[in-house]
């Protein structure tokens, strides 16, 4: 059922999104990394759990199509549009409207959710 899956994988979103938004936190504040560096860490590290939770849960009676190796590749391919207008999304609203960065990253990952979702759904476990 789409809305029940959609609905799992929008509860995977959004402990990605604490993920991302911690681990943002962290490097930024604690270790004083640059903002936009810092991001393409948190988004590794959420994505990395989204994809877990997503294999477990969300689509786990999928999982027998192909290997979960190769899930897990495409599922990073299918993140590197999201990937990039994400960063671009974090940036601009950032530097051009001095939004705060955490806010625009929570901003930035509602941007690609659809997207994600359906690469995802009609690719990645198919």
């Amino acid at each position: 059922m789409l809305s029940l899956r959609f609905l799992e994988f929008s509860i995977v979103g959004a402990i990605g999104v604490l993920v991302n938004e911690a681990v943002l936190f962290l490097l930024s504040e604690f270790l004083k990394i640059y903002y936009l560096l810092s991001a393409t860490f948190s988004f590794e590290l959420a994505l990395l759990n989204n994809f877990a939770l997503n294999e477990l849960w969300t689509f786990r009676k999928r999982n027998a199509s192909s290997p979960r190796w190769l899930r897990l590749v495409k599922f990073h391919v299918s993140r590197i549009l999201g990937f990039a207008t994400s960063m671009l999304t974090l940036f601009l609203i950032t530097e051009l409207l001095g939004v705060h960065y955490l806010v625009s990253n929570v901003i930035a990952i509602g941007v690609g959710t659809f997207i994600n979702y359906f690469t995802s759904d009609l690719w990645v476990w198919r």
